[in-house]
C-alpha cells in the first residue's frame, strides 16, 4: 500500500533474503517497547513464518540503540488501571503478549538468531531467552529489574537460559550485565563490535540456513520434550527422533 508522508513508520520492519527472514523493532524512540500494537504485529509475523515452508532462519533485531527495553510503560500503566483496549496484554485472558511471542519463537520450526544491538530489558530479555542463538553487540546490556518494584520479571526463561543460580541473583540485585558477562554465564553466544553486528547477524543466518531442512525442526521438539523428562523417556524420546531424521532424510528408518 502506498505511503504518504504523514504515514507513521511501520513498528515491525520484515526483509527475507535466502530464506533468513530479518525482523527488526521498530518503534526506536521508544526503545523497542513493546505496546498492542508492535505485539500483535510481531506475533502475526511469527505466524506467518511459521506457516512459510521456504523459511530457513529467523533473525530478530532491533532499530535505533536498543533491541527491546520490555513492555511499553505507558501502555502497561493503562492496563494496571483497568484499560485494555491497547496495552500489551490480552484484552480477554489478561496474559502479557510478550509471552506469546516467546512461546512462538521457541515452537518456530526454524533456528531462531536475535542480534541484540542495545539493550535488553525485562521482557526484551524475555525474547532474548526464547532464541536459540544470541549474539550482542558490546553496546547491549541485559537485566530483570521488575523484582525491585515488586513485579515477579522472568523466572522461567531466564533460568532456563543460564540456571537457577545466575537467574536467582540478576532477580535479587537487578542488576545489569554488559555484553561480556552476559556471555560469561551463557546468555550471550557471542559478542562482537556495535558497526559488525548487522554482517555477523547476517552470516550466521547464511550459516545457519544452510543445515539439512527440519533437522532442526525435529531437534527444537525434541529439546522441549525432553527438557524435565526422566532419563529413560528422554531416551526413548530421542531415539524416535532418530528415526524420523533417518526417515526424513533418506536414511534407513
Amino acid at each position: 500500500m502506498e505511503t504518504t508522508p504523514h504515514d507513521p513508520p511501520p513498528v515491525l520492519l520484515s526483509a527475507c533474503d535466502a530464506g533468513v527472514l530479518t525482523l527488526t523493532l521498530n518503534r526506536p524512540d521508544h526503545r523497542n517497547a513493546l505496546d498492542h500494537v508492535l505485539a500483535r504485529r510481531l506475533l502475526d509475523a511469527l505466524a506467518e513464518a511459521a506457516a512459510d515452508p521456504t523459511l530457513k532462519v529467523l533473525v530478530l533485531t532491533g532499530a535505533g540503540t536498543a533491541f527491546c527495553a520490555g513492555d511499553d510503560l505507558a501502555a502497561t500503566a493503562r492496563w494496571r488501571a483497568g484499560e485494555y483496549a491497547d496495552t500489551p496484554a490480552d484484552p480477554r485472558t489478561h496474559e502479557h503478549l510478550y509471552l506469546s511471542v516467546c512461546r512462538s519463537l521457541l515452537t518456530l520450526p526454524v533456528p531462531v538468531v536475535i542480534a541484540a544491538n542495545g539493550p535488553a530489558i525485562g521482557a526484551g530479555l524475555s525474547l532474548l531467552c526464547a532464541a536459540d542463538h544470541r549474539i550482542a553487540s558490546r553496546a547491549a546490556v541485559f537485566g530483570t529489574p521488575a523484582l525491585r518494584h515488586g513485579h515477579l520479571g522472568d523466572a522461567a526463561l531466564l533460568t532456563r537460559a543460564v540456571g537457577p543460580t545466575h537467574a536467582t541473583r540478576l532477580h535479587l540485585t537487578g542488576a545489569t550485565l554488559d555484553a561480556e558477562e552476559a556471555t560469561r554465564i551463557g546468555l550471550v553466544d557471542r559478542v562482537v563490535a556495535p558497526d559488525e553486528l548487522p554482517a555477523a547477524a547476517a552470516a550466521t543466518g547464511a550459516e545457519l540456513a544452510a543445515l539439512p531442512p527440519g533437522a532442526f525442526a525435529l531437534f527444537k521438539r525434541l529439546r522441549e520434550q525432553v527438557l524435565h523428562a526422566p532419563t529413560d523417556v528422554a531416551l526413548l524420546l530421542q531415539d524416535r527422533g532418530h528415526h524420523e531424521s533417518h526417515r526424513l532424510h533418506g536414511g534407513r528408518p
